[in-house]
């Protein structure tokens, strides 16, 4: 057992910020809103397919430097297969080529706690999937055509960037929780053996008192068996004369 199964799986509640967006050409301000909005929905719920709504496929692969993957779902199993995975397995669906976008046909033998740990992994740590989609999101520089939508991008990576901290935060909660629970562990550990030791003593002083009694037995069995034969050299044949 290790600290990420302390991990408690669940959903963040990242509230979307009062923002003012500017209509573009190809974007009004309240579409937005709207793609902001479904983004940190996505975010509060770990990427899951059901909210991965086409107004945030269409942004990310026209305006945001990523490659279409071909449709919506190439683009989901590109970088949401780990995220796919933990939602398959935490919340048990039946239907994997529904929730997982036809990634996903078994479930995963890790722990809920290790499949939640490795959405936040994958983004922190490997750089692939949900990695590289976080690495490209925060290298868009909003250059050329891209520049209308700035305001959106940076919303987008404001939202992410307290997505992530509230990841270490809950990190930190599953390290202190186990460490409590290891520190406990130990504790009853030492008592055990505390236990263990005292009742071997236990059995130590019996087993001594019931030797030192056989001893004791034996030595007084010695002497009246010594005092017999004492006894009997001192007679003879003149004892036995009336």
């Amino acid at each position: 057992m290790n600290s990420r199964d302390f991990l408690k799986p669940k959903n963040f509640k990242i509230k979307p910020q009062s923002l003012s967006f500017e209509s573009v050409k190809f974007m009004t301000d309240l579409e937005k809103k709207k793609i902001y909005i479904n983004f940190v929905k996505l975010l509060n719920n770990h990427f899951k397919r059901t909210l991965f709504k086409k107004n945030l496929y269409e942004h990310f692969h026209l305006h945001c430097g990523f490659i279409a993957h071909y449709d919506i779902h190439g683009f989901y199993g590109e970088y949401f297969e780990t995220a796919a995975s933990y939602h398959f397995n935490v919340n048990d669906y039946s239907n994997p080529m529904h929730e997982c976008g036809g990634n996903l046909n078994q479930k995963s033998t890790l722990s809920h706690g290790e499949q939640f740990y490795a959405i936040y992994e994958e983004i922190n740590g490997t750089r692939n999937g949900l990695g590289e989609f976080y690495d490209t999101l925060g290298g868009n520089m909003n250059y050329g055509a891209y520049s209308d939508y700035s305001d959106l991008d940076d919303a987008i990576k404001n939202a992410f960037s307290e997505y992530m901290e509230i990841w270490r935060d809950e990190i930190k909660k599953a390290i202190k929780a186990y460490d409590e629970f290891s520190k406990d562990g130990r504790v009853a550990e030492l008592i055990a053996q505390k236990e263990n030791i005292a009742n071997e003593q236990n059995r130590l002083n019996v087993s001594h008192a019931q030797i030192e009694e056989e001893l004791i037995k034996e030595a007084n069995a010695s002497k009246v068996e010594t005092k017999t034969v004492s006894n009997d050299t001192q007679l003879n044949l003149f004892d036995f004369v009336a």
